[in-house]
C-alpha cells in the first residue's frame, strides 16, 4: 500500500513539473519574438500561424518580469526537481546534478553580460534562477524519503530534453 502512495505522489509531482514546463513554453511562444531558438523552431513548422499569437497575447497582458524572467526560473525549478538524487562521479568525488540548472542559468546570464552569447544581461533573471532553484532544492530535501529511487522511473531522455529546453530558450539573433 505504501508503494502506491509513493507512486501517486511521484505521478502528481511529474504532472506538476510538466504543467509548469507547459506554462513556461507558452510564455515563450506567445510573448517572445523569434529571436528565441525555441520560437524559431516552432515558426519553421508554422505553428505561430496556427495560433495567431499576435492577436492572442494582447488579451492576456503580462508584466515584463513574467515574460522575460519567469520562464527561466520555471525551467530551473523543473530541472532542479528532476535532477534530485542524480549525480556523476569524477574520480572519487560525487557531484550532485541538482545544482547544475542553477549554475547554468547564472553562467548564461554572465555570458550575456560579457557578450559571449546573445541576449541581455538582467539581474532579475539571476534572482529568478536563484529563487526558483533554492525553492526546488528545499522541496527536494524535504521530500527525500518520498522519492527514494524515483530516478529509476524517469527516462534519461526526459532529463536531456530538459537541458535542451534551456538551450533552446537562449537568444539567437
Amino acid at each position: 500500500m505504501e508503494s502506491k502512495n509513493i507512486f501517486n505522489s511521484l505521478s502528481f509531482r511529474l504532472l506538476t513539473l510538466f504543467n509548469l514546463s507547459f506554462i513556461a513554453a507558452s510564455i515563450y511562444f506567445l510573448y517572445r519574438d523569434n529571436t528565441i531558438i525555441f520560437n524559431q523552431i516552432l515558426s519553421t513548422f508554422q505553428i505561430d500561424n496556427l495560433l495567431n499569437k499576435k492577436d492572442l497575447a494582447p488579451h492576456f497582458p503580462l508584466p515584463n518580469w513574467a515574460i522575460y524572467s519567469l520562464p527561466g526560473g520555471i525551467w530551473v525549478f523543473v530541472l532542479t526537481s528532476l535532477l534530485h538524487q542524480h549525480s556523476i562521479w569524477v574520480q572519487k568525488a560525487r557531484l550532485p546534478l541538482d545544482y547544475l540548472p542553477i549554475t547554468y542559468g547564472i553562467i548564461l546570464e554572465f555570458f550575456q553580460f560579457f557578450h559571449i552569447t546573445n541576449g541581455t544581461f538582467d539581474f532579475v533573471d539571476i534572482l529568478f534562477v536563484l529563487g526558483f532553484g533554492v525553492i526546488a532544492l528545499s522541496i527536494n530535501r524535504n521530500q527525500q524519503s518520498l522519492t527514494v529511487n524515483w530516478q529509476t522511473k524517469i527516462p534519461h531522455w526526459v532529463l536531456v530534453s530538459g537541458f535542451l529546453v534551456l538551450i533552446l530558450s537562449d537568444v539567437h539573433k
